[in-house]
């Protein structure tokens, strides 16, 4: 760690994959048993939906009587109900049926539908081996015009009479499969996704509505029973709670979606106009580049003034494609909200509209009359209003949002943009923070049994590989921030390098005659121009050192990455996949409960581990979780060898047996499954 480092925050990063959200709904419990508090939460997909159940936790946990809140078991004690009623929330995953293969259900239908589909697979192979010929003109092969027959059959019963084929085929000459595909499916629901429009609020409800908390008795019986009637029900997450409530209890949450229409990746978050003015001014230089579309999808984290609702901008952030239908922008950012009236003026008309130009204006005239500089805001405003490009980038009303994981699931950038944008406002050098970065992966490592590798079958390299790739982006990513900390650290050092170069030649200046120390500032703008420097003005207009040195000063303070230490935490497996919501689609209880105590103890561990390391910069919160860590672990002395922690790692068992899992539930409790 850099010695000049000074303050420091704290990001959570949940990661998206469907029904392994399980694990993540443990690591929250891990958090929750140490105290730990985050100045920023950022997800994407189902780690969106529990980034906001978790910004509602640390919300509550602020609205305790601060005798409460200041005591760590006092508190743990008091939230213990909501994430209890969290985790039953989870598990009542297959009753709830986010996604309906019940018999009735449009997927049970159309099961029904295709069973009584009287086309052989052999007859629908020849067909489609003979429409893929590039030379189809040649005669038939043998049992086609039978087998064509056949399907000719079943679409007109399916569609709905010959009328309705015969319909398609006149209007759609040249897309006839795809339309009668999209007709098909109509008639299930089904045309836009495999969860209905009218289904859709399913999973929003489970996490908005009331449950009673998780009791010993829902692990061994039936989950949706109610074994206590005095107990007392828990709203998880209100569904009008809104981006500015977590941001006034000084929670900062980021997730992020990606634009049906634009293929961008955009954050939902809280933006006041001055924000956006900022934030508008920082990337002002990317309308400069000759062609903004060849910007790498990913890298440019579009953000827009509002205050957009929790719950609306989780569900925009989760639509996984196919299963859920793409997501208004207009249910992300409710009307009614007077935060809002801004960006719902530039969706309409952009900034030709004269009430959004005065809005970013007088949000500009704030700023400067709190001295904050705003980088030639009137220039960047003009840039921006005249091109059409940046217009297509910005949200339009009629744009739609699928899951933010389709570009991004490690959303660990915007944590890194969020706490820097604070750094500016804040007036703190970035060089003086350290960002510890917790992100949550839902895969294991990508290692396999030995055994395993030889003489694999087609279908097993595919999925090894889809394994491998998936594993290798993320890792990736932690060796970008490594590299970015490194340069950070050698720009650190070349800037104090500069600056004492800056003093010596000052001094040498100092002594020299009037003439010459003229001439030498000359000599010095000249070079300065040819290096194309924008040097700040001030006060002395022809010191060149002056200018320079704050120049230097200004690059050591803002320019350069803030340090990034990332913990990471990932299973060691995972017995749940991403659809695996219901038991016809792979749910199993016992698996379930098993992701939910592993993201729990594998938590608690690589939190301990993080903690008892010789660090440069601990503060209370750190106290405080090391010494939670170390009650509920039962362990006093930590291990230096690596070797020696990963025996830890698999040895330690839990002491706080009031844990709904404690009792034979969990590995790390008593009586442990084998």
């Amino acid at each position: 760690m850099a010695a000049s480092i000074t303050t420091k925050k704290r990001g959570f990063v949940m990661t998206g994959g469907g029904a392994k959200g399980f694990y993540e709904a443990g690591v929250i419990h891990a958090f929750h048993l140490t105290g730990m508090e985050f100045d920023v939460i950022t997800g994407s997909s189902i780690g969106a939906m529990n980034s906001i159940v978790y910004a509602e936790y640390l919300y509550r946990k602020r609205q305790l009587p601060e005798l409460q809140r200041e005591n760590p078991l006092a508190a743990i004690e008091a939230m213990d109900p909501f994430v209890k009623a969290f985790h039953r929330t989870w598990l009542l995953m297959p009753s709830i049926r986010i996604i309906d293969d019940g018999e009735d259900g449009p997927l049970g239908r159309l099961k029904d539908d295709l069973a009584n589909f009287h086309v052989s697979l052999p007859q629908l192979v020849r067909l489609g081996w003979w429409y893929r010929d590039p030379d189809r003109s040649k005669l038939p092969v043998p049992g086609l015009w039978p087998a064509f027959l056949r399907l000719l059959l079943e679409l007109v019963e399916r569609l709905g009479g010959g009328g309705k084929l015969l319909q398609i085929i006149k209007h759609h000459p040249y897309g006839v499969i795809k339309t009668a595909l999209r007709v098909y499916l109509d008639r299930f629901g089904m045309l836009r996704s495999v969860v209905p429009a009218h289904d859709d609020a399913r999973l929003s409800n489970a996490f908005t509505g009331t449950v009673t908390p998780l009791l010993p008795q829902h692990l061994d019986g039936d989950v949706s029973t109610e074994y206590d009637p005095t107990a007392r029900a828990v709203e998880l997450v209100d569904p009008g709670r809104t981006f500015r409530d977590y941001a006034e209890q000084r929670i900062t949450v980021r997730l992020t979606r990606a634009n049906y229409r634009t293929g961008r990746l955009e954050i939902s978050t809280y933006l006041t106009p001055e924000d956006f003015v900022r934030y508008m001014g920082k990337q002002a230089w990317r309308l400069k580049v000759p062609d903004p579309t060849r910007i790498p999808l990913g890298s440019f984290r579009l953000q827009m003034p509002g205050n957009p609702n929790a719950v609306a901008a989780a569900l925009a952030s989760g639509r996984f494609p196919g299963v859920f239908e793409p997501y208004p922008i207009t249910d992300i950012y409710p009307r009614s909200d007077a935060g809002n009236a801004l960006p719902y003026r530039m969706m309409e008309a952009w900034l030709d509209d004269a009430a959004a130009v005065e809005g970013l204006s007088q949000a500009r005239r704030a700023m400067r009359e709190a001295r904050v500089e705003t980088d030639d805001w009137e220039d960047h405003l003009a840039t921006w209003r005249k091109s059409q490009r940046m217009h297509g980038f910005f949200p339009l009303l009629t744009d739609t949002y699928i899951d933010g994981g389709a570009i991004d699931n490690t959303p660990g950038n915007a944590a890194v943009d969020a706490i820097r944008e604070w750094a500016e406002v804040a007036g703190v050098s970035r060089r003086a923070i350290e960002l510890e970065l917790f992100v949550i992966y839902l895969h294991p490592e990508p290692g396999v049994d030995p055994t395993k590798t030889a003489d694999a079958a087609l279908f097993d390299v595919v999925g090894r590989t889809m394994e491998i790739q998936g594993a290798v982006k993320k890792s990736s990513e932690a060796v970008t921030v490594d590299t970015i900390n490194t340069f950070g650290e050698r720009g650190a050092d070349l800037g104090r390098v500069l600056q004492l170069l800056l003093a010596a030649h000052r001094a040498t200046l100092d002594g020299l005659p009037a003439a010459d120390r003229d001439a030498a500032q000359q000599r010095l703008a000249a070079g300065i121009k040819e290096l194309r420097l924008r040097l700040p003005r001030g006060e002395a207009e022809n010191d060149i050192l002056a200018r320079l040195a704050v120049w230097a000063e200004d690059m050591m303070a803002n320019k350069l990455p803030l340090h990034v230490e990332k913990v990471i935490v990932y299973p060691q497996e995972m017995p749940l996949s991403t659809l695996q919501f219901t038991e016809r689609l792979g749910y199993r209880k016992d698996n379930a409960i098993k992701m939910l105590t592993q993201g729990c103890h594998d938590t608690l561990f690589a939190l301990r581990n993080h903690l008892e390391k010789d660090k440069n910069l601990i503060d209370d919160q750190d106290h405080r979780a090391r010494s939670l860590a170390r009650r509920w672990m039962g362990v006093d002395d930590w291990p230096k060898e690596e070797g020696e922690q990963l025996k830890m790692h698999e040895a330690w068992q839990c002491t706080r047996t009031t844990c709904t899992f404690h009792t034979r539930h969990c590995a790390r409790g008593a009586n442990a499954r084998q």
